[in-house]
């Protein structure tokens, strides 16, 4: 699937996203904080030893300040509060990943 020129591969839960972490190779990740399973905290902070070099945008409905500073403690390149709109998605997916290639 994509979406504004990215590949886009989705998980429906947080184990899924680990799993999915592993099999691949990703520029980025766009991570929910309250996901089933595992969290979006323990992904996130899996996916930073995994892949610490790789950006992750988290989302949540929760724009409580210590879930904010945890996750940017935890390595997250931005916080985008639910609900947001496409157009401040899109300008935080490409601050973060950079463009998406055209091919």
């Amino acid at each position: 699937m994509t979406s504004y020129g990215y590949v886009v591969e989705t998980a429906i839960d947080g184990h899924e996203a680990l799993d999915a972490l592993q099999r691949g190779r990703f520029d980025g990740m766009l991570l929910d904080m309250r996901m089933p399973r595992v969290d979006g905290i323990e992904v996130l902070r899996q996916a930073r030893r995994q892949r610490p070099d790789m950006p992750v945008v988290v989302v949540s409905a929760l724009s409580v300040q210590e879930q904010v500073a945890r996750a940017m403690t935890q390595g997250a390149c931005a916080y985008l509060a639910k609900p947001f709109d496409a157009v401040q998605l899109k300008h935080t997916v490409e601050r973060c990943f950079g463009p998406a290639s055209e091919a």
